[in-house]
């Protein structure tokens, strides 16, 4: 099977981009053996399908991925950081003139660089290491994607189906910059500013009209959720825990089409890096090293390195320890339970789940239906806290069933993939779904 007979879907996230890619038919005729979630960050290190999504400017070079991370922290004591956080930018009602805007001097601080410049710039990188990991793949090696989509929430804040020709646009250059910069992007020393500006201008002016497709990421979570059902409930609430932004978003399904509820959708700005945050005030706090800046600041780097496997520990295990210095810090699970920030957190979840459960439980009434399938997905789904949530969700109306969903699916371990691909489903599960989503989920850019 040739890349044209292939449908591709980005999903550019807060902290990690992913992408993945399915047969044109896998909707109709789904098989688990053609699910191709790429090796975006290679196999040096880490995890080989989540590359960062960060940019850095340094005093000779744009860096990017985890090279862009690690000089970052290199130069954090001199008031220099990486930019993230791409997504949220990209949902400012205003994109156009957000994007016109010079990029902050603790970014860059040369004030050579707008936002857009240096958006294209990591999506020229990514483009490349799509481009990398396709031609690794003897299935999808050799043509160019038949479709390709991006994946974006519908955030309250701006109209992401409205910004559509805007982010296009930006794809478009990061193609052009592509041709002209090719393997260049990947390489760990980035690329030399002298030759940036030059790159930029260049790939402005080759920039060719780009077909891509929109689709919401509560409709790819419904679709990879569907996918190997017998029988599938028409409507689906949908918690998506990433690394920015809490999104939830209600849906339900009319013949062959999946609609969101918009009266449903919320978004907290309450995520895995607050969560992060959280922990890092505990753990400076227990080392009793906060009175002095520069211990606070080594510790605060130290937690940040170790963040993930902390916070893994304390959510599946209960208690984490870190070693500082020549004292052991350990933190338990209750302590992040009496954080007032935390416990704010999880009152604000439950509300606003609760919010989006009624308004699809009163859809679902009007419809005659009644049962509501809720489902976690991102990064943050597996927490337990999310699971709980979800498990012991309850309505009023005792006629309803509310039936929690797994946040790996399980056709995900299937042997096809050799054990590989269910540990890290939760965040490649919007690429996924958005690959083998129809056209008639789109948000933008499909047929009609």
């Amino acid at each position: 099977m040739s890349a044209a007979s292939w449908t591709l879907c980005i999903d550019f996230g807060t902290a990690f981009s992913k992408a993945a890619a399915a047969p044109l038919d896998s909707w109709a005729r789904f098989d688990p053996a053609w699910v191709r979630p790429l090796a975006l960050a290679g196999f040096e290190g880490g995890n080989a399908f989540l590359l960062p999504s960060a940019v850095f400017v340094a005093d000779e070079a744009v860096l990017f991925g985890a090279a862009a991370l690690e000089r970052a922290e290199a130069y954090a004591r001199h008031g220099r950081m990486a930019l993230r956080s791409f997504k949220t930018l990209l949902s400012v009602s205003d994109l156009d003139r957000a994007l016109k805007t010079r990029a902050p001097t603790a970014i860059d601080p040369h004030r050579l660089f707008t936002m857009r410049d240096l958006i294209v710039l990591y999506l020229a990188f990514l483009s490349a290491a799509i481009g990398r990991a396709q031609a690794e793949d003897p299935e999808l090696a050799g043509e160019r994607f038949a479709n390709r989509r991006y994946a974006a929430p519908a955030w309250r804040s701006g109209d992401s189906a409205g910004l559509h020709t805007s982010i296009v646009a930006l794809f478009s250059e990061a193609e052009a910059l592509v041709e002209k910069a090719g393997v260049r992007l990947l390489a760990p020393e980035g690329l030399e500013i002298a030759a940036v500006e030059q790159l930029l201008s260049e790939a402005r002016s080759a920039a060719r009209p780009l077909q891509m497709g929109l689709i919401f990421e509560a409709s790819a979570a419904a679709a990879y959720t569907s996918i190997g059902l017998e029988r599938s409930a028409a409507h689906m609430v949908v918690v998506d825990v990433g690394a920015g932004t809490t999104d939830i978003a209600a849906m339900f399904r009319s013949g062959g089409r999946i609609y969101e509820l918009p009266q449903a959708r919320a978004t907290l700005k309450q995520a895995g890096e607050f969560i992060d945050r959280v922990i890092a005030n505990l753990a400076t706090e227990a080392s009793g090293s906060q009175r002095s800046l520069q211990k606070q600041t080594a510790l605060w780097n130290l937690l940040m390195r170790q963040m993930q496997d902390i916070k893994e520990s304390l959510l599946y295990d209960g208690r984490a320890l870190l070693r500082y210095g020549t004292r052991t810090l350990v933190l338990k699970w209750s302590d992040l339970e009496r954080d007032r920030d935390f416990a704010e957190f999880r009152r604000n979840l439950q509300h606003a789940f609760d919010h989006s459960l009624a308004v699809a439980c009163r859809h679902a009434h009007l419809e005659k239906r009644s049962e509501i399938q809720v489902i976690a997905v991102g990064g943050g789904s597996g927490a337990p806290f999310v699971q709980d949530m979800l498990r012991h969700a309850r309505v009023d109306a005792k006629r309803f069933k509310v039936a929690a969903r797994p946040a790996t699916p399980d056709w995900a371990h299937a042997e096809e993939f050799s054990g590989n691909l269910a540990p890290v489903f939760p965040q490649l599960a919007i690429a996924i779904g958005g690959a083998i989503a129809p056209d008639m989920m789109l948000a933008a850019g499909g047929e009609d």
